[in-house]
């Protein structure tokens, strides 16, 4: 079975192969534009079939794309590493779980703390009033 980094470097090359071959052909069909218009002629019936046969290589190549991006999804499905990765993403998940309930019940303290805080500022507003009454 490949790794995730191995499915990437084959996706890469195999990429980098289609790219290669795609700016050929658009190179070659301009270079043949271009050349008529050099000799100020109109393009020869062959150099027309030529264009043609490019641009349906082409998008056979624009075809090959799709096919390896969907053979790399399934690649990645399957690569080796993926069920590590998965376990991991739990365990990060489950961390989280963890620390939202335990924020959660620091939020309850704090709420505790802060009515215990309210209840004794009103015994010390009263105790001040009463020293205010006794002196």
């Amino acid at each position: 079975m490949t790794t995730i980094a191995e499915v990437k470097e084959s996706f890469e090359t195999e990429l980098h192969a289609i790219f290669s071959l795609d700016q050929a052909l658009a190179a070659e069909r301009s270079a043949l534009k271009r050349k008529a218009f050099i000799e100020g002629r109109k393009l020869t019936a062959e150099e027309v079939k030529r264009r043609k046969e490019v641009a349906v290589t082409r998008g056979e190549l624009a075809e090959a794309m799709e096919v390896l991006a969907l053979d790399t999804v399934d690649a990645l499905e399957n690569a080796s590493d993926v069920d590590n990765l998965l376990a991991n993403i739990g365990a990060i998940n489950q961390q989280l779980t963890d620390d939202l309930d335990r924020l959660k019940q620091l939020e309850k303290n704090v709420a505790k703390v802060e009515k215990i805080a309210k209840g004794m500022a009103e015994v010390v507003d009263k105790l001040l009033s009463l020293k205010n009454v006794l002196a």
